[in-house]
């Protein structure tokens, strides 16, 4: 298949063209930055490839065109995107480090795991979540209330108030700047 930082002709020849490309401006951006405090604008906007039949979005470098994020919808009834997208089921293996020990293998997360099971599996972030307040430009207010955004392990996950997992972000380490050229993974 393909995977973080795989080129965009390769994921159009894996599956369909997108249901819908969208180019997102810098300020729309600026919580995937690595550094999202400071105020350097990007030569050019990153942009997604939305996927709703498959419950998935691609976000691609502008500059390389290679995959920066992988979003996994979960479609839960009472997030505020609930039947825009379709499921996503997934399964993503996880690492466990206890004691200096490496686990694998049993532990996967899924479209159903909920936030209490992964934060017993990954432990607990350090750091206090970003809250998302969504809401339609013809009303401002969203009746399901906001959710919280999480990292752990490469990984953004996207809780809901009930405890269930709205979507999960997978990323990879930045790229350097002076490799932008080099040749992704094989997929």
């Amino acid at each position: 298949m393909w995977a973080l930082n795989s080129r965009g002709h390769c994921v159009m020849s894996t599956w369909l063209p997108d249901e819908r490309s969208i180019l997102i401006g810098w300020l729309a951006m600026k919580i995937h930055s690595p550094s999202p405090h400071k105020q350097v604008p990007s030569k050019c906007n990153d942009y997604f490839f939305n996927y709703f039949t498959l419950g998935v979005d691609i976000l691609f470098d502008a500059t390389t065109h290679l995959v920066k994020k992988f979003v996994l919808h979960t479609n839960y009834p009472g997030h505020y995107n609930f039947n825009i997208y379709h499921r996503c089921d997934f399964k993503i293996p996880l690492v466990i480090k206890k004691s200096g020990d490496v686990q694998g293998g049993d532990c996967i997360l899924t479209s159903y795991s909920k936030w209490d099971q992964i934060q017993e599996l990954l432990g607990h972030p350090v750091e206090k979540p970003v809250v998302l307040h969504r809401s339609s430009s013809a009303n401002n207010t969203n009746p399901f209330g906001s959710t919280f955004c999480f990292g752990l392990q490469r990984m953004i996950f996207e809780v809901m108030q009930n405890n269930h997992i709205a979507s999960v972000t997978l990323y990879g380490v930045p790229r350097p700047s002076g490799n932008a050229q080099a040749e992704p993974p094989a997929h």
